[in-house]
């Protein structure tokens, strides 16, 4: 056990946060941020692109709903253990294969195994922390998921710069995604070390498909619905920002990764602010004021007015959207039974992911044929009914 910041750390809590920072620094930081310039790179438009992206989405929607079943027969230890294996082929896959089939199938992979650590992280942390310290906790894990992302995105971009020099042009996105496969090695370390959440052997044989229908009724549908319509809204513009700054604005590589790193800097900034601002105004409150104020900087980044102006719309954007994430998550798990957590975690990420990726398909079409600031106007009115619905929702939490 050790102490940071007056929290004490056990082991699992430190295993999965190391986990989830390298996995984050992999799929959200490097992959997210890279993969639609590489397919573009490879010949491809918009809708590939698109398809590629979305594909991946969705798989990590299976992937999570998956670990929710496979989890509570063999433990989080070694599903977590396979979805690194699963990321590692999936990346070195689309470092090198250039076919558009082989493409969405290593896509597919890739994303397979990022639903395996990504909905473990909330079921973890909620299960080695009590009620004064979750959200303390839920936050710090946040902040470091959010570095991972920050560093990737940062360096990605400076190393992609390097190799295509050094290399080929072509060659530095595929180089960097082998530099993130040897990462992921280390990830089994934390692995091993991690122990997993001792189920009671009543909750254990558990059915699942009874476990399933508890959970989709009352507060969790509606939590799930509500994170369904934020998904499908954040996969029509989120999945799209590094191609938009590379082929719209016709910025390079490494300014693009730094720009998406910088901009990540918000996903810290709210990270850090999260306890303080949810002690103050609810964590329910916090999730609706900041959803609503991050708008006006998102219209922003669709009337680019040059290059500091789409940073900082990009940076404070970030930063109110990304602030709600650990509460968000929180807000859900705590809304079921402690052997529904799982299930319910895994819900979350397949509403959210499963809809980004229709929206991710829907973008690629509308960027392609229409406008690449289309698709911004659409998520302005669907992260409006979000937060109704949300607000709707939890009503009697904030009264």
């Amino acid at each position: 056990m050790f102490k940071l910041n007056r929290i004490k750390y056990n082991q699992s809590v430190v295993s999965i946060i190391s986990i989830n920072l390298i996995a984050t620094l992999v799929m959200q930081g490097v992959y997210n941020v890279f993969t639609g310039i590489h397919v573009k790179n490879l010949g491809f438009g918009e809708l590939v692109v698109g398809e590629v992206l979305s594909m991946n989405s969705i798989s990590i929607a299976v992937g999570s709903l998956l670990n929710a079943y496979l989890s509570s027969k063999l433990g989080f230890k070694k599903t977590i253990k396979l979805g690194i294996s699963l990321m590692i082929i999936g990346i070195l896959g689309v470092a090198f294969f250039k076919e558009e089939g082989y493409l969405k199938i290593f896509s597919v992979i890739m994303g397979l195994g990022y639903g395996f650590p990504f909905s473990s992280v909330g079921v973890l942390l909620i299960e080695n922390t009590n009620t004064k310290d979750r959200v303390d906790v839920f936050s710090k894990n946040f902040v470091v998921q959010s570095l991972g992302m920050v560093s990737g995105s940062y360096f990605g971009g400076i190393f992609v710069k390097v190799f295509g020099k050094v290399f080929a042009y072509n060659l530095g996105i595929p180089l960097v995604y082998v530099v993130c496969a040897i990462i992921l090695f280390i990830a089994f370390i934390p692995a091993i070390k991690l122990e997993d959440v001792k189920i009671e052997e009543s909750k254990k044989n558990k059915n699942f498909f009874k476990g399933l229908k508890e959970v989709v009724k009352g507060k969790p549908l509606e939590f799930i619905a509500f994170n369904t319509v934020l998904g499908f809204g954040a996969g029509l513009v989120i999945p799209f920002f590094s191609v938009y700054l590379k082929f719209a604005l016709h910025i390079d590589n490494e300014k693009v990764g730094i720009i998406m790193g910088l901009s990540q800097l918000g996903l810290v900034i709210g990270g850090l602010s999260v306890p303080f601002i949810a002690r103050r105004l609810g964590k329910e409150n916090t999730v609706i004021i900041c959803q609503l104020l991050s708008i006006p900087f998102l219209i922003s980044i669709a009337f680019p007015q040059g290059l500091v102006v789409v940073g900082i719309s990009f940076l404070l954007r970030s930063t109110l959207m990304n602030l709600n994430q650990p509460l968000i998550q929180n807000i859900a798990l705590e809304t079921v039974e402690q052997e529904n957590r799982a299930l319910m975690s895994s819900l979350i990420s397949m509403s959210s992911n499963a809809t980004r990726a229709v929206g991710m398909v829907v973008a690629g079409y509308i960027m392609e044929k229409v406008s690449y600031t289309a698709p911004y106007y659409i998520t302005v009115v669907l992260y409006l009914i979000a937060t109704y619905m949300f607000y709707i929702s939890f009503k009697k939490n904030r009264e």
